[in-house]
């Protein structure tokens, strides 16, 4: 399948890439405490140095074509197919914010903004990437994936107004094939059924696994610190092999299950929805573990929401196995992305049963546009079935931290009252 360009050619900018020491200093110091931090907490799995050089980005290699992605509607299956390194995008650091915004000026989000600088500094792994895949999930993306096509070859997937498979299932199928010839260009390799088909039982495989994970969790949320949980989960999207990255998933699991803890633990087990927690940016995790909250589920396309459902297979056909893609990646979406809130308010609702959870935690990322209009509907469901329900806003800077702790801690103390 031939691809038409997606941008326009005669208005291509030179790429500029930033030098920036003091920048680069603040990052490190934003990377440090972060490492500090999960230093301190207890009862760490002995292989955790694997998951924590993953997402620093010091376990990848060279050895195929890197392909920077954003968003859970990008299939890392279909990369891996094409014979490159899936490495997903989204930055969580603090410091770089700024050195977006001399490109990404106005009200924009700030995971667009430091994401889009470590796309020009030359010293980071996005920098290296040979292309860029971007689903358009949100406007800051869409526009992000014109201004990105200056520095690398862009796709942008076009997703779908609403997720009525019957309506929009072939258009996305359609999509995802031109996503394959988009790939089979920068790799030089033709995405076989064979490889397709590895590549989906690969996935596969990680999910069965963070689901043995949540599950040890459910049961006794001591046993692994949900930030090691998204740290773990994030470094299987920063480039790693996959069959390394299940080795050493399956060691933690090994590990975890035997854990008893010294005493009981009184601590309110609550769902943590909303927009993407990524690493450095362990804020809100941290925040509600600190507070005494202990998050036994999650919706974040940051988190379990990731790779906690399958891929269905049911033939394994190349086009039935696109389908299959679609089927997960876009039309079982809980992100906001799309014309209807039901997904979202389905799966949190039966997360809180499935858990029992005592409450819902929505973290609110400012700026956000998609998340901060669902914040209401959220809140009015959860009252209607006498959920409790908080939202936390805030950005990726810590001057709030305290204020945040404040309310957290009230929150959860009402909770002690019903």
């Amino acid at each position: 399948m031939k691809n038409e360009p997606q941008f326009d050619e005669r208005y291509r900018l030179s790429p500029r890439h930033v030098d920036n020491p003091g920048v680069e200093k603040r990052s490190r110091a934003v990377l440090h405490q972060q490492q500090q931090h999960l230093d301190r907490l207890r009862n760490r799995p002995r292989n955790i140095a694997y998951f924590e050089h993953a997402v620093r980005g010091e376990n990848i290699s060279d050895a195929a074509p890197l392909v920077g992605y954003f968003c859970n509607m990008t299939p890392p299956e279909l990369i891996r197919a094409a014979g490159g390194v899936p490495v997903r995008l989204g930055c969580g650091n603090a410091a770089l914010v700024q050195t977006g915004e001399e490109v990404l000026a106005g009200d924009i989000c700030p995971l667009a903004k430091a994401s889009f600088a470590c796309v020009v500094d030359e010293r980071s792994i996005a920098s290296r990437c040979d292309a860029f895949v971007l689903p358009t999930s949100c406007d800051a993306k869409t526009k992000l994936g014109e201004i990105l096509e200056d520095y690398r070859p862009t796709f942008m997937i076009h997703l779908p107004p609403e997720q009525n498979h019957e309506l929009f299932l072939k258009e996305t199928v359609k999509s995802y094939q031109r996503l394959e010839a988009f790939l089979g260009g920068v790799t030089g390799r033709k995405v076989s059924r064979k490889a397709l088909l590895h590549a989906v039982r690969q996935g596969r495989e990680q999910a069965g696994l963070v689901r043995r994970l949540q599950e040890i969790r459910s049961e006794c949320p001591g046993a692994l610190s949900v930030q090691d949980l998204f740290l773990m989960i994030q470094a299987a999207s920063s480039g790693v092999d996959m069959e390394e990255w299940c080795r050493e998933c399956r060691n933690v699991i090994t590990e975890i299950e035997g854990y008893s803890p010294e005493r009981r633990r009184f601590r309110h087990r609550v769902v943590l929805t909303g927009a993407p927690a990524i690493w450095p940016n362990f804020k809100p995790l941290s925040l509600l573990e600190e507070c005494g909250a202990d998050v036994v589920a999650d919706t974040l396309c940051s988190g379990t929401e990731s790779c906690y459902d399958p891929v269905v297979i049911d033939e394994t056909g190349h086009k039935s196995l696109l389908r299959a893609l679609s089927l997960r990646y876009v039309f079982a979406s809980p992100c906001p992305a799309f014309i209807s809130q039901g997904k979202r308010l389905n799966r949190v609702i039966n997360l809180v049963d499935e858990f029992t959870a005592d409450a819902v935690i929505n973290y609110s990322l400012r700026l956000c546009q998609l998340f901060d209009a669902e914040t209401y509907r959220l809140s009015q469901v959860l009252k209607q079935r006498q959920i409790p329900f908080m939202n936390m806003r805030t950005d990726y800077s810590l001057e709030d931290i305290e204020q945040l702790r404040v309310r957290l801690e009230a929150f959860l103390e009402t909770l002690e009252e019903i």
